[in-house]
């Protein structure tokens, strides 16, 4: 009983840390459940809810409790933290990302071939450049949601599929994806609208539609997924560790240049800049030792 019990406050603690990371922009909640070990876990608990439905709730219960909880009530310091501090928070994780690093090389082969190299690079440049896309593109795809048309509504299931694959992924950024195909700024507009509007059915209805259409792409995307990338495990993992550990990488230069971190340097301080290599260092710091002492992959 103690030991479920311990197993239950671990795995929402690691939740707690993975709902943390998807509202930072730049940062995947893939790569913190990668670094804190619990990737392969959760993918099968979701692959094997079917067969073994018990054990995967015992896994994604707490996991989901500690996601939801660090969304709901982070959401709004981790807001100001941005507004006030933005370069000094995004660096803390990026620290947290790159004093991680040692222990995901741990996994890999010990000399990296040609293809190795391949395996690694292609993926990384994938992450940087979604970055680079969110800066440059200027997709707007308010339309599709705020119109009343049902048959261009129904892009809403694939860019949900596509939100949540980001999510799962470690290493992609699902809020840049979505900048970069248009549909950010008009999701965060239609959920603003749908809380203005919770007291008005006539306002209500079409904010629901739209995000009953993303949460039938998210599910069936989380599925599907989760599902690939057990299958992809169980046939080619080091070449999955070896994207993985690609992906990682280059999201770190994307949490540095993105669509909310580039305006942030037309008028940086040094006192900013001095606050930004602190924090670096401390999440770099904490997250090596943690991983050291802790993780277990």
């Amino acid at each position: 009983m103690k030991k479920l019990n311990a197993d239950f406050i671990s795995l929402f603690i690691k939740g707690l840390a993975i709902g943390t990371a998807a509202i930072i922009p730049g940062i995947s909640g893939g790569t913190i459940a990668f670094m804190l070990g619990i990737y392969d876990r959760l993918i099968e608990s979701i692959v094997g809810i079917k067969k073994n439905f018990r054990q995967s709730v015992t896994v994604l219960l707490p996991t989901g409790l500690g996601i939801v909880w660090a969304i709901g009530s982070l959401t709004f310091p981790m807001g100001l933290a941005f507004e006030f501090a933005p370069l000094p928070t995004v660096a803390l994780f990026a620290g947290l990302i790159v004093g991680s690093l040692p222990a995901l090389r741990h996994d890999l082969p010990k000399r990296f071939s040609v293809t190795s190299w391949f395996y690694i690079l292609i993926p990384g440049l994938i992450a940087l450049l979604l970055g680079v896309f969110s800066v440059i593109g200027e997709l707007d795809a308010s339309l599709i949601l705020e119109g009343a048309a049902l048959l261009p509504k129904l892009t809403l299931i694939v860019v949900g599929f596509f939100g949540v694959s980001a999510f799962v992924v470690p290493g992609i950024s699902g809020s840049m994806l979505l900048l970069t195909i248009g549909f950010y700024e008009p999701v965060l507009n239609s959920l603003q609208r749908l809380i203005e509007n919770v007291f008005n059915i006539q306002g209500l209805v079409p904010e629901l539609i739209n995000f009953a259409l993303l949460g039938v792409g998210a599910l069936v995307g989380f599925v599907v997924i989760s599902t690939v990338m057990s299958l992809l495990f169980k046939k080619y993992k080091q070449e999955i560790h070896l994207a993985i550990f690609g992906f990682i990488v280059g999201s770190i230069g994307a949490i540095f240049y993105n669509y909310k971190i580039v305006p942030v340097y037309q008028n940086l301080s040094i006192w900013m800049v001095l606050l930004s290599v602190v924090t670096l260092a401390i999440g770099t710091i904490a997250s090596f030792g943690l991983n050291r002492r802790y993780a277990s992959r």
